[in-house]
């Protein structure tokens, strides 16, 4: 208290045992307010501190920068010896890991970079902290720590352990370790509150690592998805133009076919007729039969050429795809296929209201193709029954089938069913050329679909098709 004040407080009073206690009583109060005074003054440091990491946090993004600035804070606030950030390695059960920031007094040793392992904390303690425990030690050696904890932080130089968890939402990501090297310290209340706050702000700012970590892992990984799909269109892209050219060159072979090779063919097919026309009766048996045989064979060649432009006009056109009446359309073939020979008695079996997407024009060619191939080879039945209709499946996919009862085939040659001039018959018993059953698997695949094929000798054929990939209807 001022001299002058306590001069004029021993005039007022002339009691000296009274003076005293009032003395005595004025420098209670005194030391009372210093007390508050200092306790409003480290509330009000605090929460600048405060302040600083949380606007810290918010505008830095790098966490090293953030743990490096906040150690800082902390130590001359708390007037600690060391400040530090440790972290547990993923996957080590917290059993294992190392100081990742710190500041330190000069006087005593760096823990940064030096690898711990406490054999015992995982199994025994982890969980507590991982529920909010907080460890403050006044003295290491007066607190009833394990011997094996002791070393560890012995070897730190520290007296006196403030640990606090650092939590990454509720995964313990590590400590925030405030350390007394020089001498026991008694942690206060207030500060044991302020070190909790800034390991709750710290836990933020963890999570935002972890985010945007997952964000540039996401981004990267959408980088490289955009690269690889750049690559695949660069690639499709020169398929294309590679299939563009094939196509050109297909053209190219197909109108040499059809101009180039039919001129000779109707050369020998017209000159054979003229020999048989104009010299018949100077030919014997086997010159006419000769003859006859040359025509047979030029005309099938001119058909099997038919067939081979027809197949790459499969493969080469453009699809135009619209609903499709598949019922009308088996209906006007089977139609024609009667008014052919009316003389047959086939009964046609045809589903009504089969509605499909598709090329209209490549479809009747499917059609067309499977319909007289049941037609042909029900030929020998006096009576032959063919039908057209669906199957209903688990996968919503349309099964689409025509089946005869016919001469059927060993389904030991299915697999040769679909390739070009493959035959499983001989063209005395019955004709063509092989390429039908091609061109049907050719329209199928070009929908997305697949065909296949049942039967047994003399029993008949089913064959079956769709015209959608099966995952279109996941």
């Amino acid at each position: 208290m001022n001299p002058e004040k306590l001069a004029r407080l021993r005039e007022l009073c002339r009691d000296e045992e009274a003076f005293e206690q009032i003395k005595q009583t004025l420098a209670d109060e005194i030391q009372q307010l210093e007390q508050e005074n200092n306790q409003a003054y480290f509330q009000v440091a605090q929460q600048k501190a405060l302040f600083r990491v949380i606007t810290r946090i918010r505008e830095c993004l790098d966490l090293e920068s953030i743990f490096h600035a906040t150690a800082i804070e902390v130590r001359q606030l708390l007037g600690a010896d060391r400040v530090g950030m440790f972290r547990f390695y993923p996957d080590s059960g917290a059993d294992d890991g190392e100081f990742v920031s710190e500041d330190v007094d000069p006087a005593f040793s760096s823990a940064m970079a030096q690898k711990i392992h406490d054999h015992c904390f995982g199994d025994q303690f982890a969980v507590h902290y991982q529920q909010g425990r907080i460890q403050a030690v006044t003295d290491i050696y007066n607190y009833g720590l394990s011997d094996c904890h002791i070393q560890i932080l012995a070897q730190f130089q520290v007296r006196a352990n403030l640990a606090v968890p650092l939590l990454q939402g509720q995964y313990l990501w590590g400590l925030l370790c405030i350390h007394q090297c020089r001498a026991p310290r008694e942690w206060q209340q207030t500060e044991i509150e302020f070190v909790t706050q800034i390991a709750n702000h710290l836990g933020v700012a963890l999570q935002h690592a972890e985010l945007i970590t997952n964000l540039q892992v996401e981004v990267q990984e959408r980088q490289q998805a955009e690269q690889a799909v750049r690559t695949i269109n660069q690639g499709l892209q020169r398929a294309i133009i590679e299939l563009q050219a094939m196509n050109k060159e297909l053209e190219a072979f197909s109108y040499s076919v059809s101009h180039d090779l039919r001129a000779p063919l109707r050369s020998i097919d017209g000159f054979s007729q003229a020999l048989l026309e104009d010299y018949y009766e100077h030919l014997d048996l086997t010159g006419q039969d000769y003859l006859k045989r040359i025509r047979a064979a030029t005309q099938r060649m001119g058909h099997l050429i038919d067939d081979l432009l027809n197949l790459s006009r499969v493969m080469r056109s453009d699809m135009y795809l619209e609903s499709v009446d598949l019922s009308i359309l088996a209906q006007d073939i089977c139609t024609e296929l009667q008014q052919s020979q009316p003389e047959r008695q086939v009964n046609f079996v045809i589903q009504t209201g089969l509605i499909s997407q598709g090329d209209h024009r490549l479809l009747q060619v499917l059609l067309a193709n499977l319909l007289h191939n049941a037609w042909k080879f029900t030929s020998k039945h006096a009576h032959a029954r063919i039908e057209f209709g669906t199957l209903s499946t688990e996968n919503s996919i349309p099964v689409y089938f025509v089946r005869d009862d016919g001469a059927g085939f060993e389904m030991t040659y299915a697999n040769k069913l679909f390739k070009p001039f493959q035959r499983l018959h001989s063209t005395i018993e019955f004709s063509g050329n092989g390429i039908g059953l091609a061109t049907v698997q050719r329209i199928v695949h070009r929908h997305g679909g697949r065909v296949w094929a049942e039967a047994a000798v003399d029993q008949g054929a089913t064959f079956y098709f769709t015209l959608v990939a099966e995952d279109a209807a996941a």
